[in-house]
């Protein structure tokens, strides 16, 4: 057959090619050098921070946050969508914040389900507790408040015997009782049970509350010890001496250059950044003048610099 092809091929030396056997070898050689490099180097990841770990090995710390979340002081508080209605501190650009669209898809009411809720649950076997919530329950704003702040000042002179936070004697109410629950629900290995909302499911498909619970202080400080925060480029990081998301390395870069790196919405902006950048990549044959830019630049007779030299030898 006189074809383009076959003319172009005409005194070619051709040789069968099975490029499905060639896929084959290639994904069986990688696959055995994952399962080698596995067996040798393990898993990279850090090992799960578990409310057992934090109430056993830094029970005041564990107090400390969970005291913070009962005194109305955690950041999932004010966070806004999906979590509450307050949109005050949602992210926008241009007035544009897309992070309220949804609305509030995942409800949560700190004190209530990550304190109230659990400690109920250890009422059912533990009828000590349901006076003592009682007691909290129908107290008023500024005497819950006179509460947990004595209470959080005793703890910074707390001391720790026997896996027991030990605190001097004051006008705690009932929130000395309720964090001493917390700490034995945590220490028992419970907490994570008690907090998310399908534990009942064979399965936890939904850690959302677990997560939250440490998010401000006992996750921050884990990050921080393995250089995996925002200021330390922590995004295109893996823990320990790993390579890392490298291909993120465009977008976060941007969190490192004013005015995203300072900024209140600096997510949202570094995000319309990269939809921009993303555009013009997939525009660029059609933008004027930039679409000349092949042209101008010459790289393409870089690449193809034997055949110019062949061609202008004739």
């Amino acid at each position: 057959m006189d074809t383009p092809s076959a003319r172009y091929l005409k005194d070619i030396p051709h040789k069968p090619y099975d490029l499905v056997k060639e896929l084959v070898i290639i994904f069986g050689v990688v696959l055995l050098m994952l399962i080698i490099l596995a067996a040798v180097f393990k898993s990279p990841d850090y090992p799960t921070i578990t409310g057992a770990d934090v109430a056993k090995h830094q029970p005041v710390a564990y107090l400390k946050t969970a005291l913070d979340i009962l005194a109305g002081n955690a950041s999932i508080q004010d966070y806004g969508p999906p979590y509450n209605s307050d949109t005050s501190n949602s992210q926008h650009f241009l007035g544009i914040a897309p992070a309220t669209w949804g609305g509030v898809t995942i409800p949560i009411d700190p004190e209530q389900d990550f304190i109230i809720k659990p400690l109920q649950q250890m009422a059912v076997i533990n009828p000590r507790l349901s006076p003592v919530l009682s007691t909290w329950n129908s107290a008023s704003t500024d005497q819950k408040e006179t509460w947990t702040t004595n209470y959080s000042v005793a703890l910074d002179s707390a001391t720790v015997i026997n896996g027991n936070v030990v605190i001097s004697n004051g006008d705690y109410g009932p929130v000395g009782e309720m964090m001493s629950a917390m700490l034995t629900l945590g220490q028992s290995g419970l907490l994570e049970g008690a907090l998310d909302q399908n534990s009942q499911l064979p399965y936890v498909t939904n850690p959302t509350n677990s997560l939250l619970f440490f998010q401000d202080d006992v996750y921050a400080s884990a990050a921080d010890m393995l250089d995996l925060t925002g200021s330390q480029w922590g995004i295109v990081h893996e823990t320990g001496n790993y390579p890392g998301a490298w291909w993120l390395n465009p977008y976060a870069i941007f969190y490192h250059i004013p005015p995203m790196s300072t900024s209140a919405n600096g997510d949202i902006e570094v995000g319309v950044i990269m939809i921009v950048i993303l555009l013009i990549l997939l525009l660029l044959p059609f933008i004027p003048g930039l679409n000349r830019l092949p042209r101008w630049l010459g790289v393409y007779k870089i690449i193809w610099r034997d055949w110019y030299k062949s061609a202008k030898a004739k």
